[in-house]
């Protein structure tokens, strides 16, 4: 149901749009990007040995997230 309240918001202000030359989605707040990136590992979207963490973007100032390697798996 669309009206359901345990229904997700959309931060309309900040449409996670890849506006950063690294043609990576930049998200307004370190938080949004754990939130992002936490969901990302629930979603399985992670690489063996690795966890998705938000980082500053030093070319655009929003953050991103990536896998980073935490455990080299052979």
């Amino acid at each position: 149901m669309a009206s359901s309240p345990t229904r997700l918001s959309i931060d309309v202000e900040h449409q996670y749009l890849e506006r950063c030359t690294t043609n990576k989605r930049g998200y307004p707040s370190k938080a949004a990007a754990l939130d992002v990136a936490e969901q990302m590992m629930q979603d399985g979207r992670v690489r063996p040995g690795c966890h998705i963490t938000p980082y500053e973007c030093p070319t655009c100032g929003e953050w991103h997230v990536a896998n980073r390697v935490i455990v080299v798996v052979r």
